[in-house]
């Protein structure tokens, strides 16, 4: 196998690939690439058994070949080197790197060794808009949870069926629900879980050039066609929890405030939280947002009061200051809304840009300290 191409052309790919190598695995074949270079193209794969990824880029390819080697060496090597082509000729067990002035040798394993792809059958794809899947995402999967005992919420749940789709994520103190037009993917599938470590590499694809993608619905994985990159994750088996039942309905108390400034006072305020509950006392009294925090630890109290409209009766919560402000970071616009009912229920949070059937977040309070 031989083939040539710039240093540019492949950091890139590289970088994005090394994302889904393992850092250490029981398995070592994984913490390798598969390269393939076929007729002017090179492909790239790598996994970690839940989710691949394949990258094809156009190559002058001498010699077709396929190996795999070691990802983070490989990666580590062409990050260092200059800007200039590079020639890769793999022998019987080692790979050769030439660049202008030197050459790096590393060890390789055949290429059966490396895990089996899923096949990708891009006449089975639906073409959607990648630009309003990327905002889902990116609005959503904040809230998936880490663990392991409820694996359903690992993921992101996806609903596709009806005349709008929408993503929901929730770790039982906060929910993200976001939804959408959908009159490509109606009625084509059922209710989807997806891991978020592959829903958050697709942003980065396509940050620069919005497009449409390509989406293929397997029966245990799911496959996300970019073009040149090509994403495949396994799906998590539900049922995912009836979240309808817990977003209120009859909230009847309403907080408007400068969504930027509440956000720098919850941070200023949580300094001097407690380092395992993050609790921040929210007090709405006389047309006030008062927010307060006490440390018996290390003897100290925060307060700040914030200008708000408020239409309700006098009320305290306590909020984790790290999901607030998490919250506030993917809400649009200036103002935030809070909708309320008691210091114990969920509230409801959304912006003025988005309307609220079509974004919204909740957050649980947790149990004021005496």
């Amino acid at each position: 196998m031989k083939f040539s191409l710039p240093k540019s052309r492949l950091t890139n790919y590289l970088q994005h690939i090394l994302q889904v190598v393992p850092g250490k695995s029981t398995l070592p074949i994984l913490t390798n690439v598969l390269i393939e270079a076929l007729d002017n193209k090179l492909k790239i794969s790598a996994t970690d058994l839940d989710v691949s990824i394949t990258a094809s880029l156009e190559c002058k390819v001498s010699r077709k070949g396929s190996v795999s080697m070691p990802a983070k060496i490989l990666f580590d090597i062409i990050r260092e080197v200059p800007e200039c082509d590079i020639v890769f000729e793999a022998g019987s067990s080692r790979m050769e790197i030439r660049i202008p002035n030197g050459s790096y040798k590393i060890a390789t394993v055949a290429a059966d060794d490396f895990p089996k792809l899923p096949a990708v059958n891009t006449k089975k794809e639906i073409r959607i808009d990648g630009a309003g899947l990327v905002k889902m995402i990116q609005k959503v999967a904040f809230a998936c949870s880490d663990d392991e005992t409820r694996p359903a919420l690992n993921g992101v749940l996806w609903q596709t069926q009806g005349e709008r789709m929408q993503m929901v994520a929730t770790d039982g103190h906060r929910l993200a629900r976001m939804a959408m037009d959908n009159n490509k993917l109606q009625g084509l599938n059922d209710d989807v879980i997806i891991p978020p470590k592959v829903l958050n590499l697709i942003p980065k694809f396509l940050e620069n050039e919005p497009r449409d993608i390509g989406i293929i619905f397997g029966e245990n994985n799911i496959i996300f066609n970019l073009g040149d990159i090509i994403l495949t994750s396994r799906l998590i088996e539900g049922p995912y929890p009836n979240f309808e039942q817990v977003i209120p309905t009859a909230n009847d108390k309403k907080l408007v405030v400068s969504k930027d400034v509440l956000a720098s006072a919850v941070r200023r305020v949580s300094i001097l939280s407690n380092v395992l509950t993050h609790q921040v006392k929210f007090s709405i009294k006389n047309g006030r947002l008062t927010l307060s925090t006490t440390n018996a630890d290390v003897g100290g109290e925060g307060i700040e009061e914030l200008d708000c409209e408020y239409n309700g009766e006098d009320i305290e919560m306590g909020y984790n200051a790290n999901y607030v402000t998490e919250i506030l970071g993917k809400v649009e616009g200036d103002e935030v809304t809070f909708e309320l009912s008691s210091p114990v229920a969920a509230g409801v949070v959304y912006g003025p840009t988005i309307p609220r059937e079509d974004y919204l977040c909740l957050v649980m309070p947790l149990r004021l300290a005496d």
